[in-house]
């Protein structure tokens, strides 16, 4: 943005300086012109259109670079917004993952109590049927 500044700068000192010229190179067409001789203006009007298509080309340019770089911020801020959106949906991914991992482990701790429970009921069943059998024995 700076460089278009300076070249805009450039560009407008460039116009303020054949301005000059031209008044003064007026000015001494002026001062020919009074005197005893007539003078061809017909070189000077050249050069004088010239700069004007110089100007008008230099114009034309600016403006399509400012059309660029409007058109390069729009974009850059189609970009941060998809980023934005991007970053939103990684950031509830991970908290999903994060709760799965929760429910894995409970599941997991669950696994294990229930494990542990049919330890439990495998050797109070086997001794139970001791105890049916110590009984049937002793009938």
């Amino acid at each position: 943005m700076q460089s278009l500044s300076d070249h805009l700068a450039s560009y407008l000192d460039r116009v303020r300086s054949l301005e000059t010229k031209n008044r003064k190179l007026e000015s001494q067409e002026h001062l020919e012109k009074k005197g005893p001789q007539v003078r061809d203006w017909s070189h000077d009007f050249k050069t004088i259109e010239n700069l004007r298509a110089q100007i008008s080309a230099n114009t034309v340019d600016s403006a399509h670079i400012v059309l660029q770089i409007d058109n390069a911020c729009l974009a850059g801020d189609d970009f941060r917004v998809k980023y934005e959106t991007e970053l939103a949906m990684c950031q509830s991914v991970e908290s999903d993952i994060r709760g799965l991992h929760k429910v894995i482990d409970d599941t997991n701790v669950t696994w294990l109590q229930l494990e542990a429970e049919i330890k439990a009921l495998k050797e109070k069943l086997l001794f139970m049927k001791k105890n049916h059998e110590e009984e049937v024995k002793g009938l």
